[in-house]
């Protein structure tokens, strides 16, 4: 035995008043060391080991975490021999053969709680579980199963949250990319589809009202879709765009104005006097503004100026706004004598049937002196005037404009191709050239042969006004109106 064991007597359980601590019991290094009767009563049970182990000796039952106190336990040595270290194993309460008898007094049993490792358990003395106190002595510690926890590891917070933004951009974006690039989430939906068209027009056409024409749509029906023509004016050459849209779903297309007409240009027959000057506007039948007239070769027109008389072609270029152009042939017809003057015949004022406005028929005729000094003749040249004078502004600027699209009007089932307008009298006034022989026909070649017989036979058969006018020193064209009188002619043969 050890010198540290008391065995001068004291009873196990009972307290020596002289001790301050329980010494700690040091254990045999053989059971054998117990020697004889070390299956008596106060024989102590080898501990289990963490994991369960067959006990050593005889058979014992069970004994549970709480054991209920023995009514008369067998006093216990103070130092048992052969006890492992309790600091490496814990205790186990003695089991007891039923054919022992019960000890004198029984020891108290205070319930522990349940350690895992002793050595982990903040024990500053280092003394085995459940023998702190003297009172503690010969009871049994209970023994936990649980496994040991581990120290929890702290989290860095930033990281966590960074983790967890990362994570949501994540899933964000991936959602915005299922529902606006893929059609995962639509794929009962049809997907809508414009091809516009690259139209081309003609200068005054009228834009197309059908959807059909300005593009091909699949997804939907072409009929429920927009065309957005507002930016393009066929009444200019260009470049425009145009919008088609169908719900959320729009495109853009091209529509060129271009010019593909034929400019058509009529023109008048000029009358000339040898060596006289000619402009190229004098053949205008309009008075278009946005029309310019030149000559093709403007020396060959002065030479035939100063040629013979006769009937001669005048090559001359019509260029629209546009810039389109065109060459016409002008006639020309220099006289082999100058003309004095006109002589115009007008019928009195008819109201129109079919229009608010009146019709003056004026008959006009060239005078030159043919036969001899102041002969006063016919110079075969005449022109046939009808002056429409409207009382319904309305009217008057609707046929203005219809002369502005269209470079041609009728008026009581008449045309002409050189039409004056004159906005402040809403006067419109025809001018066309009459062939000689129609009128020698019409009128009598006697009636006409000079002033004299033409101021005659109109005025008192016909009950026209006749009225005469000088020629201009320029030109022998005239197209204004002929109901001036020159005084001085009057008394003409």
């Amino acid at each position: 035995m050890n010198d540290n064991n008391n065995l001068n007597g004291t009873v196990l359980g009972s307290v020596d008043p002289n001790a301050t601590s329980m010494p700690n019991p040091q254990p045999a290094n053989n059971l054998n060391d117990l020697g004889p009767g070390v299956e008596t009563l106060n024989q102590p049970v080898t501990p289990p080991a963490p994991n369960p182990v067959p006990p050593v000796g005889p058979e014992v039952s069970p004994v549970p975490i709480n054991p209920e106190p023995l009514e008369s336990p067998a006093p216990m040595p103070s130092d048992p021999v052969g006890v492992p270290n309790p600091t490496n194993v814990p205790p186990v309460a003695p089991v007891m053969p039923e054919s022992t008898p019960v000890m004198a007094e029984p020891l108290p049993v205070t319930p522990e709680p349940a350690y895992t490792n002793p050595s982990t358990i903040g024990n500053p003395s280092g003394a085995m579980p459940g023998f702190e106190s003297s009172n503690n002595i010969g009871t049994t510690p209970p023994i936990s199963f649980e496994p040991e926890k581990k120290p929890e590891k702290k989290t860095n917070k930033i990281v966590f949250i960074i983790i967890i933004l990362v994570v949501l951009a994540g899933v964000g974006f991936g959602t915005f990319y299922v529902l606006k690039y893929t059609d995962l989430l639509n794929n009962k939906v049809a997907k809508i589809s414009i091809v516009p068209k690259n139209l081309e027009i003609n200068l005054g056409d009228t834009l197309s009202r059908n959807n059909n024409d300005y593009a091909v749509v699949t997804g939907t029906d072409i009929s429920s879709c927009g065309v957005d023509t507002s930016n393009v004016d066929p009444s200019k050459v260009g470049e425009y765009t145009y919008t088609i849209t169908c719900g959320e779903t729009h495109r853009q297309g091209t529509i060129t104005v271009v010019d593909n007409t034929v400019l058509e240009v009529a023109l008048k027959t000029v009358y000339k006097n040898l060596n006289e000057t000619l402009d190229p506007k004098e053949f205008a039948t309009s008075n278009d503004s946005t029309l310019t007239y030149e000559f093709v070769d403007e020396d060959a027109v002065k030479t035939l100026l100063s040629s013979e008389p006769g009937t001669q072609t005048v090559k001359i270029r019509v260029t629209n706004a546009n810039g389109k152009s065109v060459e016409v042939d002008g006639t020309l017809i220099i006289l082999e004598h100058a003309v004095k003057g006109y002589i115009t015949c007008s019928s009195k004022e008819e109201q129109l049937t079919d229009n608010k406005a009146t019709m003056v028929v004026a008959e006009r005729f060239g005078i030159a002196d043919i036969t001899g000094a102041n002969s006063n003749d016919f110079a075969n040249i005449i022109y046939e005037e009808h002056i429409f004078k409207f009382t319904d502004n309305e009217e008057y600027n609707k046929l203005l404009e219809d002369y502005q699209d269209n470079n041609s009007i009728t008026i009581n089932n008449i045309t002409s191709n050189d039409i004056k307008f004159d906005d402040a009298t809403h006067t419109i006034t025809f001018t066309d050239a009459k062939d000689n022989e129609a009128a020698e026909t019409e009128f009598g070649k006697e009636n006409i042969a000079k002033y004299s017989t033409i101021k005659s036979y109109f005025e008192t058969s016909m009950n026209y006004t006749c009225a005469y006018r000088k020629a201009e020193t320029t030109t022998t064209n005239t197209n204004t109106s002929s109901t001036n009188q020159d005084s001085s002619n009057n008394t003409q043969n």
